[in-house]
């Protein structure tokens, strides 16, 4: 079977790293994505750095650093793997302001080309 495995990085520095370890692990591809974290909302509805006009990434913009989003469909048997080389380059996933990785078992896949 397959499984997701989704990051949210806080470290964006540790991201070639953290990917390069998925694809030795059995990722066959990858996709990365920007992200923002919403968790300081109130915090940022009273900012007064907005233009008149804001666009909806003017609003979701934090002064936290960017985040990267980062999955793959991958064989349930290299999860293990994939979870292991990520803790060793980004630590402890329990500790904060590390990210959070989730792994989803899937039903169903269509168009997988892994190996």
């Amino acid at each position: 079977m397959y499984s997701l495995v989704l990051i949210v990085l806080h470290e964006v520095s540790q991201l070639n790293a953290v990917m390069n370890a998925w694809r030795e692990a059995g990722a066959p591809a990858l996709t990365i994505l920007d992200s923002v974290s919403t968790r300081d909302l109130e915090k940022r509805a009273s900012r007064d750095d907005l233009p008149l006009m804001p666009t909806i990434r003017d609003l979701l913009q934090s002064d936290d650093e960017p985040r990267k989003t980062m999955f793959a469909v991958v064989k349930d048997e290299v999860v293990d793997k994939i979870v292991a080389e990520t803790e060793a380059i980004v630590g402890d996933l329990g500790e904060a302001h590390k990210g959070i990785l989730i792994v989803v078992p899937l039903a169903k896949v269509v168009g997988y080309r892994g190996t």
